[in-house]
């Protein structure tokens, strides 16, 4: 066990380690000693009064403990020491019994009151040492303790008298009392061990007091059981031994709750005072004035450094107004920046002031609140700066530079200047160059005239140009520039050569005049008939006017294939709205100049408008099969080329050309057919997912012609009343006949009947499909008003699909309603039935139509459900009766597992919602069986019935 004995503490405990040695030897030698028995008392009294003392000393020092997180450990000591003073107090009362003459019963109380006090003392150091808390209020534990006190007591007045008498209670008495001081000298010895080993764990002094209060108890226990018959001074000598090791527990408890608390403060104290000193060390020296005040605006503090640097401040002024010792123009600015700051805001301002030296002073404030620990502010802090050095001296400045301005304003109104050196480095430029350059004179100077090289000039233009300068020569021309935001410019310049005392040329000086606007003007009309405006590259006229040559010349010379090929950008609409149109021009303009780039002499790059170009390549073979090899390479290095990374206002952007490629030859003169030739292969290459070079096929061209027949056929279908409708019925388990599903045929009589796969999307595309809904809508409801006077068919309802263009048109609901009213159709009878594509647009909108329509009466049908994206949030939302489960689940349900969970998830689903559900594509009495297992209710498919005509449908 290591002790520091240079603690002053740790020599407290040595000495008292001693005295119990001391003590240990003389109750050895107590037989020897005698003492009277009314100095017994009177000393007796005095210890037992000491120890009740220091008890309740303890219990007042817990009290004062502040330490929340011990409050526990506290209580567990106030409950066991205000129960010791108590009963030290009660055996006090019962001294004179035992050493008087009395009754033998006396001596029972005082031997019940001793060992009850130092069994509770004993619990105490035992609960210290296993860290047994009690929780609550201390106040409570306290009442604890004097309950537990005054029942002891009472216990010892009124019923151990009744015992007085029996000589044989005497006698095991006293074997009583033996057997429990050994068991206190063996807890008490543990005990102490615990400490000890607690002490060399954690290095807290408290342990060992407390190890030395053990010690002294289990000394106590060992001075009464070595005398068969305790003497007066061995009776002495136990209470000493008591009193002690109290004594150990006050010094344990006062170190820890007083004096270590108090030490602790002092050293706080000490500290902040110098920390205090290290502040007024740092505002001494600080470059800064620094001010405190108060919410009346008094000074609380003036750094000295403020005082040097204000002529009106001094420490004096400490406690002190502002407003009656700053200059009026001064105070009147600071005040409401100084209420503004105490409304806990940072504040930053500017002022100047004329001193009394008549001198004009510059400062700049900073106003800092600052809190209280109750988080209000009750001051505000003041920095200052002098700026007047620095306020002067960028007047003086400005006004240098006002003068300077005047004469290069003048030379910049006449001419654009640059002087540079024999190499061509920039060494100075006047404001009109940077003004036309759009770059900085940083930026000029020290580059060459390649920062605004535009390319448009070849490199023999500025070869010619040095070799006539470097001769000594001046050269006059006019030159294409750009810009630094890449915007062309066009200069006059005359470049002058200047000869040093040694004939050698030492700099050029560039003298230009801004020529742009005529040579604008020169182009402006033959760009606007024949180039684009955006991309600059040739528009179709020109386009037009290039093939016109190639016809041309192709009748003076051997037959060559030449190529178009027709480019379109994927996904441009979507960056176009994403990015918008700025960008969108922008990747527009990126394009053209990777195509010019890609361009020689036999290849032609032009726009024909949005985001479509087209490349003429010319003489690419004398046979197909050799044009082809020649145009797929080229259009693959065009391909590749346009969809690198575009870098957009610093955002890199990526899209991918779609690549139509059209050979012809001379003999044909057909620039238009050519054209839509390459327009044709270019949408082959879009449906084989973009990004794709496609050659133009025959075939092609006849299935766009058969589609081009359908469409014509079909905007007069409805004139010709070539559509019928056919019901395809649905029935309950009973497979009782409870409605059907409008579908709609159309027999063409140049294209036969015609399946809805094929004309149904073709209509969707264009406004045909909201005509065809029109009259589908109409006749379903002619067909219920019908059925309606049928007692057979009267109970049938119909479900009439809604395309997603109808459904999204600002009359729908209208439309249906007066498709009601003209035929007279009960509306419960009619069902609209809508996709789940169909909900991912408009969502807010289209469930408020259907609410409109559900309060008519109409009902609502979820087709094919489970095959596209539903949020079953909007799901719960929308006023739908029925769900449809998709064919393909009910004709992969039987083979397949996962298909059965989805097509058991919808039924359950349905039942929970409490919607009808309706499958689709029955076929197999296996698929039914499964159906009606899972419990769905009803069923639709060529099991039970096919789609036929109205006349056909009996009800039954």
């Amino acid at each position: 066990m290591r002790f520091n004995f240079v603690s002053r503490k740790n020599i407290s405990l040595f000495f008292l380690l001693c005295s119990s040695v001391l003590l240990v030897v003389l109750s050895v030698f107590s037989k020897a000693i005698v003492l009277d028995t009314t100095h017994l008392w009177s000393i007796l009294l005095t210890v037992e009064l000491f120890s009740v003392f220091v008890s309740v000393s303890i219990v007042v020092i817990l009290f004062q403990r502040t330490f929340i997180a011990k409050s526990n450990f506290s209580n567990t000591l106030i409950f066991c020491f205000t129960a010791i003073a108590m009963i030290d107090y009660f055996q006090l009362h019962s001294y004179p019994k035992v050493l008087g003459d009395v009754a033998q019963g006396s001596m029972l109380n005082a031997v019940f009151y001793y060992i009850s006090s130092r069994i509770i003392e004993l619990m105490a150091m035992a609960a210290i040492a296993f860290h047994l808390q009690l929780s609550g209020r201390k106040v409570f534990w306290l009442l604890a303790g004097i309950l537990c006190a005054i029942a002891i007591g009472y216990i010892g007045l009124k019923h151990l008298n009744n015992l007085a008498a029996s000589a044989y209670l005497l006698s095991s008495l006293a074997d009583l009392k033996t057997n429990i001081e050994c068991i206190l000298l063996a807890a008490n010895s543990v005990l102490a061990y615990v400490f000890i080993r607690q002490y060399q764990t954690h290095n807290k002094d408290k342990y060992l007091y407390f190890a030395g209060s053990c010690v002294a108890m289990a000394l106590c226990s060992l001075a009464l059981i070595t005398q068969a018959g305790p003497s007066n001074a061995t009776l002495l000598i136990s209470y000493l031994f008591q009193i002690m090791a109290a004594v150990f527990i006050y010094a344990a408890i006062y170190w820890s709750e007083l004096k270590r608390p108090y030490h602790l403060a002092k050293i706080a104290a000490e500290q902040a005072h110098k920390k205090d000193l290290e502040l007024q060390s740092i505002m001494s020296s600080i470059p800064m004035g620094v001010i405190r005040l108060d919410k009346s605006c008094n000074f609380l503090y003036i750094n000295p450094y403020m005082q040097r640097m204000s002529s009106y401040i001094d420490a004096s002024l400490i406690g002190k107004n502002v407003r009656d010792y700053s200059p009026q123009s001064v105070s009147t600015l600071l005040i409401p920046y100084v209420e503004q700051a105490f409304l806990d805001n940072k504040v930053e301002f500017r002022y100047e002031y004329t001193d009394h030296d008549q001198q004009v002073v510059y400062r700049e404030v900073t106003l800092l609140p600052e809190k209280n620990l109750e988080g209000s502010v009750e001051s505000v802090l003041y920095l200052a700066a002098d700026t007047t050095k620095k306020e002067t001296a960028e007047l003086n400045k400005d006004k240098a530079l006002k003068e300077t301005n005047k004469l290069r304003k003048a030379l910049n109104e006449h001419a654009i200047v640059a002087f540079t050196d024999v190499r061509g480095v920039i060494t100075s430029v006047n404001d009109k160059f940077c003004q036309i350059s759009q770059y900085s004179k940083d930026e000029l100077i020290g580059s060459t005239h390649q920062i605004v090289n535009s390319n448009y000039h070849p490199s023999s233009f500025f070869q010619d140009l040095w070799q006539t300068i470097a001769s000594g020569n001046i050269w006059h021309g006019e030159v294409c520039n750009k810009a630094k935001d890449g915007s062309l410019y066009w200069v006059n310049t005359t470049i002058v050569p200047f000869m040093d005392n040694d004939g050698k040329i030492s700099e050029y000086i560039a003298v230009r005049a801004n020529i742009t606007k005529r040579k604008l003007a020169e182009t402006a009309a033959r760009r606007l008939a024949y180039y684009d405006e955006l991309t600059a590259l040739p528009n179709r006229r020109s386009l037009k006017d290039r093939l016109e040559k190639v016809f041309k010349g192709a009748e003076d010379s051997a037959l060559n294939i030449n190529a178009l090929l027709l480019i379109d950008l994927d996904n441009f609409k979507d960056i176009n709205d994403s990015l918008g149109h700025v960008a969108g021009d922008e990747l527009l303009k990126q394009v053209a100049h990777r195509l010019q780039q890609l361009g020689t002499s036999s290849l032609f790059a032009a726009r024909l408008g949005g985001d479509e170009f087209v490349l003429l390549m010319t003489s690419v073979g004398q046979n197909k099969h050799s044009a082809c090899v020649e145009v797929a390479k080229k259009a693959e290095q065009i391909r590749a080329s346009l969809s690198d990374i575009y870098l957009i206002e610093k955002q890199t952007v990526s899209t991918t050309p779609s690549i139509g490629v059209a050979l012809f030859d001379g003999s044909e003169y057909n620039a238009s057919e050519f054209l839509k030739q390459a327009d044709i292969a270019m949408y082959q290459s879009k449906k084989l997912g973009r990004n794709q070079v496609s050659f133009f096929d025959p075939e092609l061209q006849t299935q766009l012609d058969k589609r081009n027949v359908m469409q014509s056929e079909l905007v007069q279908a409805i004139t010709r009343q070539e559509f019928i409708l056919y019901y395809q019925p649905i029935y309950n388990q009973q497979q009782t006949m409870i409605g059907c599903e409008a579908l709609i045929r159309w027999n063409n009589q140049e294209l036969g009947m015609v399946s809805p796969a094929q004309f149904i999307p073709q209509a969707e595309q264009s406004n045909l499909i909201l005509d065809i809904g029109h009259w589908v809508l109409h006749t379903a409801c002619q067909q219920l008003s019908s059925w309606a006077l049928d007692p057979n068919r009267s109970h049938l309802t119909v479900a009439v699909n809604v395309s997603a263009r109808q459904l999204q048109q600002v009359d729908f609901v209208e439309s249906v309603k007066r498709a009601i009213e003209q035929h007279g159709t009960n509306p419960n009878r009619l069902k609209l039935e809508i996709t789940e594509s169909m909900l991912q647009e408009n969502i807010e909108e289209t469930i408020q139509s259907m609410k409109t329509l559900k309060d008519l009466g109409i009902r609502f049908s979820l087709d094919d459900f489970g095959t596209g994206f539903s949020s079953l949030n909007y799901l719960t939302k929308l006023p739908i009766d029925t769900l449809k489960i998709d064919c393909s689940f009910v004709d992969n349900m039987i083979n397949s597992q996962e298909d059965a969970a989805v097509v058991a998830m919808i039924l359950s689903l349905s039942s929970a919602l409490k919607l009808d559900v309706v499958a689709e594509g029955v076929e197999t009495q296996e698929q039914l069986a499964f159906l009606m297992d899972k419990g769905c209710e009803s069923f639709q498919g060529y099991l039970l019935g096919k789609p036929m005509p109205a006349d056909a449908i009996d009800g039954d």
